[in-house]
């Protein structure tokens, strides 16, 4: 009965790890949709600025600047989208043409947590026919077999004694 368990759980560890790779399609699509609107906030944001005679970080700094703290608010909103737009190219990237063994690592240090959680919310299971579906579900069963033996070896079984 236990190695069944044992089996069957190193058998759902290949089949969740057969899908990071439909995951990080997923994802990255979704990063880059993130990335088309951020870009087309900071173009709205530079054509007003242009239309002020001001170049992109001046006109930030007369919204930062200001004595009232609404405007101040909405320079500092200005300068959270710039750091977005970094983050997000940042994200696409790392993650565009990322080999398939650096895959889960990549994945792990470049996730925007919104953007993960809504792909996670809309993912749709996909057959892992590539070289990374087949590799991630070799390495999810291995990974799925190994650790339930390592805890097992934890808590050796005790003899019994027979007489």
């Amino acid at each position: 009965m236990l190695r069944s368990l044992h089996l069957a759980f190193a058998l759902l560890c290949a089949a969740l790890g057969s899908q990071l790779p439909a995951f990080h399609d997923q994802y990255l699509q979704r990063v880059g949709g993130a990335l088309d609107e951020v870009n087309q906030q900071i173009e709205a944001m530079d054509t007003r600025a242009q239309d002020a005679g001001l170049g992109r970080y001046d006109y930030i700094r007369r919204f930062y600047d200001n004595s009232d703290s609404v405007i101040q608010g909405e320079g500092q909103a200005m300068l959270a989208t710039l750091a977005r737009q970094e983050r997000l190219m940042e994200i696409e990237a790392r993650l565009q043409d990322v080999s398939w063994y650096m895959l889960a690592v990549e994945m792990v240090f470049h996730l925007e947590p919104d953007i993960a959680l809504n792909t996670a919310k809309n993912f749709g299971p996909a057959v892992p026919l590539s070289i990374s579906g087949l590799a991630h579900a070799f390495f999810g069963f291995f990974f799925g077999y190994l650790i339930p033996s390592a805890i097992r070896s934890l808590f050796p079984r005790k003899e019994i004694a027979r007489g």
